[in-house]
């Protein structure tokens, strides 16, 4: 009962990420694209140096979380028995572990940008204008 239990709650949990593996491979051009015709894009913004090098970063552990996984997926595809149901854990734990890794970069992310916000926003002054509010 508990292996069963615990197989239903890996299913469930593994699920979306199925899903969004299939997504990325069955990606089709938009249809504007498909009948030919050309569609604007927003004018690319180049990244600083700093900006360069946290996309670098980020880039690089995002590819060391993958190849964490899929290592850790590929022990769960060879193993059978007990050892697949402890294989399943360690995936699951590997996710759990990504996921409050991704969580926390997001929220240090958050609070940095909602602390440069705040520095634009002087008391007595109106958004970008810089004009004194009038009452």
């Amino acid at each position: 009962m508990k292996t069963m239990l615990f197989v239903l709650m890996l299913a469930v949990l593994i699920m979306p990420c199925g899903l969004f593996a299939q997504q990325e491979q069955g990606k089709t051009p938009a249809p504007a694209a498909q009948a030919g015709t050309k569609v604007k894009s927003a004018p690319a913004h180049p990244m600083s140096g700093c900006q360069m090098k946290k996309h670098d970063e980020m880039m690089t552990r995002m590819k060391d979380m993958n190849s964490r996984l899929e290592a850790k997926v590929a022990a769960m595809d060879a193993a059978t028995g007990d050892q697949k149901v402890e294989a399943m854990a360690a995936v699951i734990k590997e996710m759990v572990s990504q996921r409050k890794e991704m969580q926390e970069h997001m929220m240090k992310m958050h609070d940095m940008k909602k602390g440069h916000m705040m520095e634009h926003m002087k008391p007595g002054m109106e958004g970008e204008t810089g004009k004194k509010k009038s009452m």
